[in-house]
């Protein structure tokens, strides 16, 4: 599957999303077309053939169809609904990339824990690998939305959320907070390359070379303003838990 929709769109929660909006449209056009036509005919034939008068056959068709294309579409879209839940693992014997994402005043910290890497406001996703981001907030409720990605979700203070989807395809993107959070909260953007993952280890083996993260940095760069470097390597790996706790 992936071989004929990957040159279409970024990821497979999108794409079933388009897919589940453009059925319970076609879903919907049925009913209104069926019910249009059956009026129609009930119009042009009232007066040729009188036992269409308070018939009950005609009542019964032109109920019982729409009901149950209704009763289909509503299965349909609640199973669908289940199937892209974004908490739903999507392949369980793949294990997953795992990505903490934190809101700051005004900036995103990224972490690759496994990696041991930390960017700000940039980073990069191997295509056709399971991704796991955890999202928090270092301060005020923000939220991450990042359209192509079909999924937006809160950032909230002491606490965590996850999301799994697949990238299908190479490219770049957008991400940004929708939540109004504080005068500077339209500089909370991220840049995302989605890259195969060839370059995607090779981006993270030029990042291992920059200098360490340290409690000095963090104290710096959680204060609103610009900063000098974006990349850095770690020594801790649950930075991420550690913000979480501090309070």
């Amino acid at each position: 599957m992936i071989n004929i929709i990957k040159n279409h769109f970024l990821s497979l929660n999108r794409l079933i999303e388009n897919q589940l909006l453009l059925n319970t449209i076609y879903l919907i056009l049925l009913i209104s077309i069926f019910t249009l036509l059956v009026s129609l005919f009930i119009i042009k034939n009232m007066k040729k053939i009188p036992f269409l008068i308070d018939s009950n056959l005609i009542e019964f068709i032109a109920f019982i169809f729409p009901s149950l294309i209704i009763l289909i579409l509503s299965i349909y879209t609640i199973k669908s609904n289940f199937y892209i839940n974004p908490i739903k693992i999507l392949y369980s014997n793949l294990k997953p990339l795992i990505l903490e994402i934190i809101s700051m005043n005004w900036k995103w910290m990224i972490i690759f824990p496994i990696q041991k890497i930390l960017t700000f406001n940039e980073f990069c996703l191997p295509i056709l690998i399971p991704i796991k981001i955890f999202l928090s907030s270092n301060n005020v409720l923000n939220t991450l939305c990042i359209p192509k990605f079909g999924f937006q979700f809160y950032c909230m203070s002491n606490s965590h959320k996850y999301i799994n989807f697949l990238i299908l395809k190479h490219g770049f993107c957008h991400g940004f907070s929708s939540n109004y959070s504080g005068i500077g909260f339209n500089k909370l953007r991220i840049n995302i390359f989605l890259l195969i993952k060839k370059n995607f280890f090779y981006w993270v083996n030029n990042i291992k070379k920059s200098i360490f993260f340290n409690i000095k940095k963090y104290n710096l760069l959680i204060k609103e303003g610009s900063f000098v470097n974006k990349f850095f390597k770690i020594r801790n790996n649950k930075i991420f838990y550690l913000i979480i706790k501090k309070k």
